[in-house]
């Protein structure tokens, strides 16, 4: 338990005082004190590189240098140090260098390895041994490495001085060849000693050069004896042994240089300096990919992209990626790309299928780009440069195919694909009209198309007009699509009055034979040349009937009727029963006339009707002599003549209720588009002659060069020089514009 005690005052007594006097004499060191402590020292180091104990203990010894510091001896403990090292490092190597290679003892690799890794554990026992003196003699010196950096100048000084640092790198490269030749190798030697390069600072200065220069030696050959035998691509490729000196095709080679890439890597990892792999690797890909570069590409880059090698092309982009060649690249891809597009557009027998064929080729090179090329932008530019060229190579007729293609693609008719893949279709088809330069004359094109789906009803759907029109419309605008976008809105517009005005017949059954009308803005669709025609009575009087209807409703609007352009259907009856036949306004005309006559000669139907010769006669040709033939024509025959006579055939059978009987086709495809290209070639000259007094107008004086410079740049279609000139002449005669009197390449605006 504790108790509180006070402290009583100090006693009270005699004082004791405390004397401190100077020596009488200076103690003196043992006479032989410094000699014998540093041969103790020699001999612990001695036996230390014997790898023999000590004969005193470390401690020991520790204290003998710490009592040697003490007493200013550093500088001579040093000096022993270095001395001994020294010694020991420049008898082991001149002994190892007297060796042969490879020895009965072991290579001079091994002996080396040997050597460095003795050194450096000895290094550190010695250390330890003289820890005092590297943190008192040393730490209070100027210029005085420590006994670590010490120990490994001394090595440097070694290697440096004699002919043995240069046999030995000479020796770790040829390890490095036989390793790169797919023999055995010393890999813990090789390890050792580059190790050992990089501790004494001889790595860069000379083990990194030696091994730059042996690498691009090496490769030089073997990109030499393999580049020098490449073969084209064969149909069948087996896997090469590495080194084999057999030829190998471009896809093989890349497939070679890819691992040897791998391989240097591996070998950079394993036992060379983390700077080492990037120079490396830059030389191995100089010799064997930058340097052959155009002889890879020349032998077999088209072949490869033709047989969509996408792995081999991949190697290839990385490859050429990695050397800064992608401009080579680029190059042949664009001559590629131009070379193939120009076989389909222009061979004329392949025009059937051309869309489909650029099409499918489209999705084959991006393919390539997105899965061998990165899609790289670069790369993406050449292609969109060289489809637009060779498209556009060909005036007019990849305008109008393409036209043709989408009328193909949503017709109703159209069976080849499925709905919901039509909408992906029309994407990949607006990526080839973005190619197009004629914009206008496809332009013309799709709105004859589309006006025959629309009065034939022959859309897949409404909403698939409309789709098509909007991306039409992103791609080129507003002004492009006002047209087609009225031809829709005529439709919709048609559909909500024809409900109405069946209403109206529903309520007066007396007349009401099914008329349905169609109202065409002129100014939106296609020009249809009048037709000449004599409609039966009860059609004149229904279309009458339509006509006050729709003044009512929309005064001061005419109306033109185009005849040719409607269809109907008629019930008939036949000996087999009761059919409907679907026909053209004109067809079910002249067959109306056989209600009220038994026989009717060729020229009495025309009385009847009023259609021109070659109107009549292909109709009734398709009615007399098609595949249906409900009339019957003497004299029999596949032709129709002005002197035959026609009879009602009573005795026509189908297995169909309804048949629908096609009007036979004019040879007339050519003449239409002739007609359409003519349109738009005139339409073309106005925006011309607008287009150069308006520039002149502003600028009053252009010469020849500038004038046509900023024109084409104006114009949305291509235009010839020669054209442009003719209608600068056209111009001149017409006072809009007029030569300068001095200079004829100069021109002037009239006011």
């Amino acid at each position: 338990m504790w108790a509180n005690k006070r402290v009583g005052p100090p006693a009270v007594g005699p004082q004791k005082r405390l004397i401190i006097k100077g020596l009488r004499a200076i103690p003196a060191l043992p006479a032989n004190y410094k000699a014998d402590t540093l041969a103790r020292l020699r001999s612990a180091i001695q036996a230390i590189q014997l790898s023999q104990p000590t004969p005193q203990g470390l401690e020991e010894l520790y204290r003998d240098c710490e009592g040697l510091c003490l007493h200013k001896f550093g500088s001579d403990i040093y000096a022993m140090v270095q001395a001994e090292l020294g010694a020991y490092t420049r008898q082991r190597l001149d002994e190892i260098n007297r060796l042969s290679d490879a020895s009965v003892g072991g290579s001079v690799l091994e002996l080396t390895t040997q050597f460095w890794v003795g050194y450096t554990q000895q290094l550190d026992m010695i250390k330890c041994i003289f820890l005092y003196l590297d943190r008192t003699y040393v730490l209070q010196s100027a210029n005085v490495a420590s006994l670590w950096s010490m120990g490994l100048n001394v090595v440097r000084q070694c290697l440096v001085d004699t002919d043995i640092k240069s046999r030995l790198i000479r020796l770790v490269l040829g390890e490095v060849a036989k390793e790169r030749d797919g023999k055995s190798a010393d890999q813990t030697s090789v390890k050792c000693l580059v190790q050992m390069f990089v501790d004494l600072g001889l790595y860069s200065q000379f083990f990194m050069p030696s091994l730059i220069d042996a690498t691009r030696d090496y490769y030089v050959k073997e990109s030499r004896r393999l580049v020098g035998s490449l073969v084209a691509i064969q149909p069948a490729e087996g896997p090469r042994p590495t080194n084999s000196a057999s030829a190998m095709s471009v896809p093989q080679y890349l497939a070679h240089v890819k691992l040897r890439i791998d391989e240097e890597t591996q070998r950079a990892a394993l036992y060379l300096s983390p700077g080492s792999k990037a120079p490396l690797l830059s030389t191995v890909l100089a010799e064997l990919v930058e340097k052959h570069t155009e002889r890879l590409l020349t032998t077999s880059f088209d072949a490869m992209v033709d047989a969509h090698m996408l792995a081999d092309l991949a190697n290839l982009y990385s490859l050429l990626s990695s050397v800064n060649q992608l401009d080579a690249l680029k190059r042949y891809w664009a001559v590629y790309v131009k070379k193939v597009g120009l076989r389909l557009v222009q061979a004329p027998e392949l025009d059937v299928g051309l869309v489909s064929d650029m099409l499918a080729m489209k999705q084959r090179l991006d393919d390539v780009m997105k899965s061998a090329f990165q899609s790289n932008s670069m790369l993406a530019h050449a292609l969109r440069d060289s489809f637009e060229d060779f498209i556009n190579s060909r005036r007019s007729k990849p305008a109008q195919l393409t036209a043709k293609f989408i009328d193909q693609s949503i017709r109703s008719g159209n069976r080849s694909t499925a709905d919901e893949d039509i909408d992906s279709l029309l994407n990949r088809v607006v990526v080839i009209f973005r190619f197009i330069h004629d914009k206008d004359l496809f332009e013309a094109y799709y709105k004859r198309d589309l006006a025959k789906r629309l009065l034939y009803n022959k859309s897949v759907s409404a909403d698939t007009e409309r789709s098509m029109v909007q991306k039409l419309r992103m791609e080129c605008g507003p002004g492009f699509t006002k047209r087609l976008e009225g031809m829709l809105r005529d439709m919709d517009f048609t559909s909500d009055l024809d409900g109405k005005f069946t209403n109206l017949q529903e309520a007066q059954e007396a007349n009401n034979i099914g008329f349905h009308v169609s109202i065409l803005t002129q100014a939106f669709w296609p020009t249809y040349e009048p037709m000449p025609l004599t409609i039966p009575r009860n059609v004149e009087l229904a279309q009458e009937q339509f006509v006050q209807f729709y003044s009512e409703k929309h005064n001061g609007r005419k109306l033109y009727w185009q005849p040719n352009l409607g269809t109907c259907l008629l019930k008939v009856s036949f000996d087999e029963g009761p059919k409907e036949l679907s026909l053209t306004i004109v067809q079910g005309t002249v067959l109306l006339l056989f209600s009220e006559h038994d026989e009717l000669s060729y020229q009495q139907i025309q009385e009847n009707t009023g259609l021109e010769d070659v109107e009549l006669m292909r109709t009734l040709q398709s009615l007399a002599c098609g595949k249906y033939r409900v009339l019957a024509k003497e004299p029999k025959g596949r032709d129709v003549a002005g002197t035959d006579v026609f009879t009602f055939n009573a005795a026509f059978t189908s297995p169909q209720t309804r048949i629908k009987i096609g009007q036979i086709l004019l040879k007339e495809a050519e003449k239409e588009s002739k007609e359409v290209e003519e349109h738009i070639q005139l339409d073309r000259m106005y925006q011309v002659d607008a287009a150069i007094v308006r520039i002149l107008k502003a600028r009053k004086r252009l010469d020849h060069t500038a004038l046509m410079t900023e024109l084409l740049s104006r114009l949305k279609f291509n235009s010839t020089s020669a054209e442009v000139k003719e209608r600068i002449e056209t111009l001149i005669e017409r006072d809009y514009i007029k030569r300068d009197d001095a200079d004829p390449s100069l021109y002037l605006y009239l006011a």
